[in-house]
């Protein structure tokens, strides 16, 4: 298992040093004078932050988080309340931000945890509909919707789909889960096709020739890939990238592309494939229930995020915006994201730890939930 925390810290590690320096040659100028923009520095402290976050995580027992399940989600639902409120920031029609910062990521946190607390505490109750998928669905229904009405359709989805996994995780039945979930998604189609934004991004996809304007952030995406090509324009040489709107967030990866090549690019998804397996690995190997469910959710958010982002800048998926993890800019989420990383390690050194035996004994609860049949 050690080796696994080893290939985890240096896979992020990796990740983390690429943000900084794509993020510094994505705000050079155009002359060739470089700019340290205001967005690096601050960059590189969230990074700093986060690295500490890391670390506290590691170092504790991820148990001590059944005990604070719920006043973290509390927290987190909060935080989403007042983002709507007067106090909370607006910036191109999304009231996203409190005071500088995202609540909707760390509801990434809370939601996970809160999921994992439920899942492991009534695991006879997961076999049951009313019980079990109702009662994870209650617990996920509160930040989805506020997250919904921000709006962000993109990290709704994102949590909804992290909802439906930790769900069959946990025990439900997956007949149990298939017509809710066609369900939501039937929905969350009704909205999308009741907001005009979201249906230009949808049509652009389906007709780019037809929807040139809409399509233009894509297209030029695949040019700056493009020029790219084997070998890179160079570090700070990209000219595409200029081009590209949120070139320093959602659309940071053809930035990588065109400046370092194909290997660069490859090598980054190949990073994430790396991040996925030691996940899967730390989850199998969990000594716990509220472990396998906590490591199960921080691998299924970065594994996803990090899907949508590279489908959507290789025009695989509509556009949605999406930061790559641990390499687009946004403090709040680099340190969520590390913070993550931190449980994953925390449930690995106690995996490394636990005996067999002592694994088959453990009960993190007082009492283990038996009001109804197994």
């Amino acid at each position: 298992m050690n080796r696994i925390i080893t290939t985890l810290l240096l896979a992020v590690g990796s990740l983390v040093a690429l943000s900084v320096v794509m993020l510094a040659s994505a705000t050079m100028l155009k002359g060739g004078d470089s700019l340290l923009h205001t967005w690096v520095l601050k960059q590189a402290i969230a990074c700093g932050v986060g690295f500490v976050a890391l670390w506290v995580m590691a170092r504790i027992d991820y148990h001590l988080l059944q005990r604070f399940a719920w006043p973290l989600y509390g927290a987190c639902v909060l935080l989403l309340l007042l983002t709507l409120t007067p106090l909370g920031t607006s910036m191109k029609g999304a009231q996203r931000w409190l005071f500088g910062i995202q609540p909707s990521e760390f509801a990434k946190l809370g939601l996970v945890v809160a999921l994992a607390w439920f899942g492991a505490r009534f695991p006879h109750r997961m076999g049951h509909f009313f019980s079990g998928v109702l009662g994870m669905a209650a617990i996920a229904a509160p930040p989805l919707a506020l997250v919904l009405v921000e709006p962000d359709k993109g990290t709704t989805l994102l949590l909804g789909l992290v909802t439906f996994l930790l769900m069959l995780v946990a025990g439900v039945r997956w007949w149990h889960v298939t017509l809710p979930a066609l369900l939501c998604a039937a929905g969350f189609a009704a909205l999308v096709m009741n907001s005009d934004y979201a249906m230009k991004r949808v049509n652009a996809f389906i007709h780019p020739e037809q929807n040139k304007d809409d399509y233009q952030q894509v297209q030029e995406s695949l040019y700056a890939f493009g020029a790219g090509g084997v070998d890179g324009a160079g570090l700070g040489r990209g000219a595409f990238k200029f081009n590209i709107p949120e070139q320093h967030t959602d659309f940071i990866f053809p930035v990588v592309g065109e400046e370092l090549g194909l290997g660069f690019t490859l090598a980054v998804v190949g990073v994430f494939v790396v991040i996925l397996i030691c996940g899967a690995t730390i989850t199998h190997a969990a000594p716990d229930a509220f472990g396998t469910l906590l490591a199960g959710g921080v691998t299924f958010v970065i594994a996803a995020q990090a899907a949508v982002n590279l489908g959507v800048v290789t025009d695989l998926l509509p556009n949605k915006g999406m930061p790559l993890p641990f390499v687009s800019r946004g403090g709040t989420g680099v340190v969520l994201m590390l913070a993550l990383v931190g449980l994953l390690v925390s449930v690995a050194r106690q995996g490394a730890t636990e005996t067999s035996s002592q694994r088959s004994a453990t009960n993190p609860f007082d009492t283990l939930d038996t009001d109804l049949p197994e």
